[in-house]
Order: C-alpha cells, then sequence, then structure tokens
C-alpha cells in the first residue's frame, strides 16, 4: 500500500510540473515562420504524446486499484456474514443460558422446599419420640409401683375384688390398660417408621435436585464459556472487517486521486491540442498564402483520372462519403475508409493518389497520423483540390513537408491511429475555395478501386 501512495504522490507531483511546463510552452505564434511553426508542432505532438502515455499508465494503474474491490467487497461481505452468523449465535446462547437459569432457580426453589419438609418431618418425628419417652416413662412408673408394693399379680387383683361388679370392673380396666398400652406403643412405632421413611424419600429427592442443579450449571458455564469465546471471534472479524474496509477507503482515495491526475493530464492535452490547432491554423494560412501567390505547387500538373491510394486486392470500402457516423455523434463522413478484408498487416502500403506538395503531415487525435498532399488546380474538380489520407500506422521514410510526391508514391502504411475503429485508411478530396476555405467531396468521383476492391 506504500508502494501505491509513493505512486500516487509521484505522479501528482509530475503532473503538476507537466502544467507548469504546460504553461511555458503556450506560445503566441504571431511572428513566428511556417518553419518554426512546424518545429513548434513537432514538440507539441511529442508532449501530447507523451500525455497521452501519462494518461494511460494513469489508466492501467486506475484499472489495478479497481481490480482490487470486488475481491475485498467479496471479503468485507463475508465477513459481514459471519459476524450476523455470531450474533444469532450468541443470542441463541443467551436464550439456551438463560433458560438454564431459570431452571436452576427452578431447582433451588425445589430443593429449599424439600428441606423444609425435611426440617418439618424431623420437628413432627421428635414429637413422636417425645410421646413414646413419655409413654415409657409412665410404664417405668407403674413397674416401679408394683416393685414398691410388691409383687402383684392380675390374680390378685382379681380375687381381692369384693363382688362380682368389682370383680368385672377390675378386668376390664386391666385389659384395657395393656391394649391402650400396646396401641399407642404400637401406632408411635408405626409413625415413626412412617416419618423416618417420608426423611428418606425426601433426601432422595433432594440428592435428585441437587445433580440436576449441578448439571444444569455445568451446562451453564459451558454455554457461558462458549458465548465468551464467540464474542472474541466477532470482535476478531469485526477488526478484520474494520482492517479491510480501511484498506478498501485507501484504495478508493488512491482510484481517486487517480482519476484527478487523469482528468489533469487530459487537460494538458485540451491546452497542447489547443496550442497545435492554433499553429495548425497559421501554418494552413501561410500555406494558402503560398498556394495563392503560385509559390506553391506551381510545377504541379495534374490532369485525368486519380491513381487507388491502397493498391491491394481484396480491399473494401467499409463507409462511403456522406454517411453517418455513429461514434462521432452521427456527423457526415467527409471522405471514404478503406479496409483490407483478412490478414491485416503493418506494412499495407499507402501512395498518393496524384502527384503533388507535401502541404502538412504529423498526428492529430482524431486524424491519427496524417499527410495532406496539395496538387493544385484538377481539371475534373474544376478547381484546386488537396488529398488527405488518415490514420497510418507510420509515414514513408523522408516525409517532410513541401516536398514533391508523384502519383503512385508510398507516403504511409495503413494503420488504427487516432478516433479509429479498426485498421483502414481514411481517403478524403478537398476543393480548395477561392476564399482558402475547404469542402470535402466525394472522392469515388475521381477514382476507381478497380481491380484492388473485393467484389
Amino acid at each position: 500500500m506504500k508502494t501505491r501512495s509513493w505512486t500516487k504522490r509521484s505522479v501528482a507531483l509530475l503532473l503538476a510540473a507537466m502544467l507548469m511546463v504546460v504553461g511555458a510552452f503556450l506560445p503566441g505564434f504571431a511572428t513566428q515562420t511556417e518553419e518554426e511553426l512546424q518545429a513548434e508542432m513537432r514538440q507539441i505532438e511529442q508532449r501530447i504524446q507523451a500525455q497521452r502515455e501519462v494518461v494511460a499508465e494513469l489508466r492501467a494503474q486506475q484499472a489495478s486499484q479497481e481490480q482490487l474491490l470486488p475481491a475485498l467487497d467479496e471479503e468485507v461481505q463475508a465477513l459481514e456474514a459471519m459476524v450476523a452468523q455470531l450474533q444469532q449465535n450468541l443470542n441463541s446462547l443467551n436464550q439456551s443460558i438463560a433458560a438454564l437459569n431459570a431452571n436452576i432457580q427452578r431447582l433451588n426453589a425445589d430443593i429449599t422446599e424439600s428441606e423444609r419438609q425435611i426440617d418439618a418431618l424431623h420437628e413432627e418425628a421428635e414429637a413422636r419420640n417425645e410421646q413414646i419417652r413419655e409413654l415409657q416413662q409412665r410404664l417405668m412408673e407403674r413397674l416401679r409401683q408394683q416393685y414398691m408394693n410388691g409383687p402383684v399379680s392380675n390374680l390378685q387383683l382379681l380375687l381381692s375384688s369384693s363382688d362380682l361388679s368389682s370383680l368385672l370392673t377390675v378386668s376390664d380396666f386391666i385389659v384395657r390398660q395393656a391394649e391402650a398400652d400396646a396401641w399407642l406403643r404400637t401406632g408411635l412405632e408405626g409413625e415413626m417408621a412412617r416419618l423416618r421413611q417420608l426423611q428418606e424419600e425426601l433426601r432422595e429427592q433432594q440428592a435428585v435436585y441437587e445433580a440436576q442443579r449441578l448439571n444444569l450449571q455445568r451446562e451453564s458455564a459451558t454455554l457461558v464459556e462458549e458465548m465468551l469465546r464467540q464474542r472474541d471471534e466477532q470482535v476478531r472479524i469485526n477488526s478484520q472487517v474494520e482492517r479491510l474496509s480501511a484498506t478498501r477507503a485507501e484504495i478508493q482515495g488512491i482510484i481517486e486521486g487517480l482519476q484527478r491526475n487523469s482528468t489533469a493530464a487530459q487537460e494538458i492535452i485540451r491546452r497542447e491540442q489547443q496550442a497545435y490547432d492554433e499553429a495548425q491554423r497559421q501554418v494552413n494560412a501561410i500555406i494558402n498564402q503560398r498556394m495563392n501567390a503560385g509559390e506553391l505547387g506551381g510545377n504541379v500538373q495534374n490532369s485525368g483520372q486519380m491513381v487507388w491510394p491502397f493498391p491491394h486486392h481484396g480491399c473494401r470500402i467499409t463507409s462511403r462519403f456522406g454517411a453517418s457516423e455513429p461514434f462521432r455523434g452521427g456527423a457526415v463522413h467527409r471522405g471514404v475508409d478503406i479496409s483490407i478484408a483478412n490478414n491485416w498487416r503493418t506494412d499495407w502500403r499507402v501512395v498518393a493518389a496524384l502527384c503533388g506538395v507535401i502541404a502538412d503531415f504529423g498526428f492529430n487525435s482524431s486524424m491519427g497520423n496524417y499527410v495532406v498532399i496539395y496538387h493544385g488546380h484538377f481539371p475534373p474538380a474544376n478547381g484546386r483540390i488537396q488529398t488527405v489520407y488518415m490514420h497510418f500506422h507510420s509515414f514513408a521514410p523522408g516525409m517532410s513537408r513541401g516536398m514533391t510526391v508523384s502519383a503512385g508514391q508510398h507516403i504511409g502504411m495503413m494503420g488504427n491511429t487516432g478516433h479509429s475503429t479498426g485498421p483502414h485508411l481514411h481517403f478524403q478530396v478537398d476543393l480548395i475555395n477561392a476564399n482558402g476555405s475547404r469542402t470535402a467531396v466525394d472522392p469515388m468521383r475521381f477514382v476507381s478501386g478497380a481491380p484492388y476492391l473485393q467484389r
């Protein structure tokens, strides 16, 4: 990331320096000669080409940075989905822990209740023990009295009765007393056994409750530990999301900086092109003056038919004169476009359609590499004409302004420079009016592609 930041700063400084250079190279052309203007145009062409290379490099860097964004966005989305899933897990764990705590509270209440019941049973058992002790004391007291009074049997008590009624009363008393003592002792012992059984059952139930509570507490501790682990994972992933978001913001900042730098470079190209167009306008004005004065092309003699400018079999016309050009906003086509059907090569030669003088050649953002040839008076056109050849791959060796070329002479190679949708030659014929303005006319009025055109 530091390298990208350094590239961003270095390109920005380079562009700032270029802007200052451009400001220094926006001259006034009023007092310059044609040769000085043409030299200046060549320098401008070089600077424009340098700026185009800067723009291409900036766009390549921008594309490289933009390619990083989808993967980052995908990773962030995946991490955010993980965070959302972790949050759902945490919510579920919280609910489970809350349910376990509720169960633990219920078991605590049950254990408390069982302890209360055990305490109550213990108190009741103590009361029964007290009754048994009292009964035992009465029996012991009776036995003690019998011992103190001597051994008196039930038979003696009966024999001591004065009458039958007394005998029956004593006998009934003895039986009832024995039965009452036996019943009371048996009842108390049974009640004690029942209380001991209830206590044992409550202790067993309490042990079950204690075991359940222990299991729930262990399970709750496990869930709490898992919840803390998932919270730590959530924090870790959120930190990763923040880091990736910061990286994305940095990349987006780099992209925006590259866009600004590209816009600045394009502004440089626009200003350079304005300077070039102004120089071109003044050169054309000088050439027009020379042509009007007979200083240029005075010895050029042209009559008859033009030579086909792309003498290669299998070529075809892909756009005719007057056709609408969608990629130029529907502008009317000012010439004809000639291309080769198959196996295009950079060595397909283009030739001059007529003898004439090289009035201009160079590079233009729209025309690409181009050549303009002045032909003087051309009877079939009933006036002076010039021919224009655009989108060259390269120029013929030794090309210079003012040099004379003959019909059919090699002037360049077909190419794909400037505003071009594919390798082709744009061939144009301009009629030069009396005031020096140009009017494009249909080239096919003066030239035939036979036998080269594909049928």
